[in-house]
């Protein structure tokens, strides 16, 4: 750890205004989480329905190329370029919606959403003599890693460099034990 204050904004701040500080910062934060949330909502509701509709779509369209109908039409040489575009489609909104968890990071910041506004809230009705601004920053900051670091557990599956070294040393001490035990026979039983 840096013997560096994490929260410098606040001690240029004189002391009666703090507070006040404090609360335009949670409320800041809100209202990104609430944009954000409505943004991430959007992708997954679209996502979802234009995956529904492109796969509907493919199959509707590969059955009716084996159609006699669609070929006295003229209509099959269309159908036969139109179906792997639509098929192409469907895959790139389908790994779209797998990478970006557009689901999850809407409930992960809805979720956050409303723990920023109870904390608000409850700032707002604590009389200010009783306010401690530098813990309640602290706390504000704490929430956001927290959301920051399971938005990287869903985007990669690790969220820090402490995860990734305990994942490279089990791995190690995986890999150290199996290198280290006399190889079996197919038929031996383990004691």
């Amino acid at each position: 750890m840096s013997n560096v204050d994490p929260l410098p904004e606040i001690d240029i701040i004189p002391e009666d205004q703090r507070c006040q500080y404090v609360l335009q910062q949670y409320k800041s934060r809100i209202d990104y989480y609430w944009k954000a949330s409505r943004a991430n909502k959007n992708g997954y509701k679209y996502s979802r329905y234009l995956i529904i509709i492109f796969g509907s779509l493919v199959t509707l369209i590969t059955s009716l190329t084996a159609s006699s109908v669609i070929e006295s039409m003229g209509l099959s040489g269309f159908l036969h370029i139109l179906a792997p575009i639509l098929a192409a489609c469907l895959t790139i909104l389908g790994g779209f919606s797998q990478n970006f968890h557009w689901g999850s990071a809407w409930r992960e910041m809805v979720l956050t959403a409303m723990e920023l506004e109870r904390v608000y809230y409850k700032l707002r009705i604590t009389p200010q003599e009783q306010r401690d601004p530098v813990g309640e920053m602290e706390q504000l900051h704490d929430l956001i890693l927290s959301e920051g670091k399971n938005f990287f557990d869903r985007l990669v599956g690790v969220s820090s460099k402490e995860e990734i070294e305990k994942l490279e040393a089990i791995t190690r001490a995986a890999n150290s034990d199996d290198n280290n035990q006399p190889a079996r026979k197919v038929n031996e039983q383990p004691e």
